[in-house]
């Protein structure tokens, strides 16, 4: 699911002159420890809160099943199985719980249906909250995937109101169509929609990505943090402004993996060229995890830095931003998630994770050592 692809290597050369050099990790740190919350779940794919439920964690299972977990004790409020496809990097993908789902109920489920395409569908909850009605209300979109990998998988509202989509290339080494790039696919972009006009038009917001697998908004800084999985050198972290006004800005794939140029990989003209601010090589792990700007109370010297991690290894790192755009400060946390899919937020802005094998974590204070 979030694996990166095994491919043939490609024949890098150097990034153009100016490009800023990614930051690296500089130390170790220990800013929080896990502790499991949850186990038995079916290959958890997204854990978090939603607005008006904030004692409840939600969790989707890639096999196609939304549960809720409340009190310990976990309830199936929508199963999907029947409509959704699995594979490594198939099935029920995303979530977004629309900002007035207290009230309104609406919420977006992003998942590969039975033929391996996409579909993005608006469902309501039950007047209690807990349940979600099995009949969808309308198809928001639906994407003719070519291949059974890079699918993608985020959903979320941005801070214009819209929910955001990122989808993957499309699948296949190197991208072999060169979809990223190609301005008349929504493959290999991050796209926008109005969810409240009764057509669903999606935009382009940012193109050129190989398989955005998780983003998250700052909205203190009308900012998106976006982590895009690597081919076979580089994992990537990007930090994007929001500039609704402008043409949608390139993050250089499949030109660039990280700061490497690609042979024969064009870069289509138009849209600020951004690269990334933080890069790891396939010697620290495999495939990126991304996750938001830490904004709780319960651990405060996490207070701004940005959390993500590595499926593969169950790394975790922070990060600071800087001013001007960049990272700086980046970190090896102690605490590792293993299989780390989906790094979270309670209902308190609180972290919480899950793992592919079947367990919930949460961001704990490190426990203080024993006197000598």
């Amino acid at each position: 699911m979030v694996a990166a692809s095994i491919g043939l290597a490609g024949c890098g050369v150097a990034a153009p002159p100016g490009a800023p050099a990614p930051a690296a990790a500089e130390a170790a740190a220990r800013h929080f420890d896990v502790e499991r919350v949850a186990t038995g779940l079916d290959r958890p794919t997204f854990v978090g809160a939603a607005p008006g439920d904030p004692g409840a964690l939600w969790v989707l299972e890639q096999p196609g099943r939304v549960v809720r977990l409340a009190g310990g004790e976990p309830t199936v409020a929508l199963d999907l199985s029947a409509v959704v496809r699995t594979g490594t990097e198939q099935g029920l993908l995303g979530v977004a719980f629309h900002p007035g789902f207290a009230t309104n109920r609406r919420l977006f489920l992003h998942w590969t249906d039975r033929a391996g395409d996409t579909r993005v569908v608006e469902f309501r909850a039950g007047d209690d909250g807990t349940s979600i009605e099995p009949e969808p209300v309308r198809e928001l979109l639906f994407v003719d995937q070519p291949e059974e990998n890079h699918n993608g998988g985020q959903l979320g509202f941005g801070p214009d109101g819209r929910l955001y989509l990122g989808l993957g290339d499309g699948g296949g080494a190197f991208d072999p169509q060169r979809r990223a790039q190609d301005p008349e696919t929504l493959l290999g972009k991050v796209v926008a929609v109005d969810v409240d006009e009764q057509e669903a038009t999606w935009t382009v917001v940012l193109r050129g990505l190989r398989n955005p697998w998780r983003f998250s908004f700052d909205p203190a800084l009308a900012e998106v943090w976006v982590a895009d999985v690597g081919q076979d050198e580089f994992e990537e972290v990007n930090r994007v402004r929001l500039e609704f006004d402008e043409e949608p800005k390139n993050l250089g794939w499949s030109a660039f993996e990280g700061h490497e140029r690609l042979a024969d990989h064009e870069l289509v003209e138009g849209g600020d060229l951004v690269f990334p601010v933080v890069t790891y090589s396939h010697d620290e792990g495999c495939s990126v995890t991304g996750g938001f700007v830490y904004g709780g109370t319960r651990l405060p010297d996490l207070v701004r830095r940005y959390v993500y991690g590595d499926f593969c290894a169950g790394t975790l790192w922070t990060l600071e931003g800087t001013p001007e755009g960049g990272a700086i400060d980046v970190r090896r946390e102690e605490a590792k998630v293993p299989q780390l899919t989906h790094i979270g937020q309670d209902g308190d802005g609180e972290i919480v994770f899950a793992s592919a094998a079947g367990s919930l974590y949460r961001a704990v204070p490190p426990a203080t050592p024993p006197p000598n």
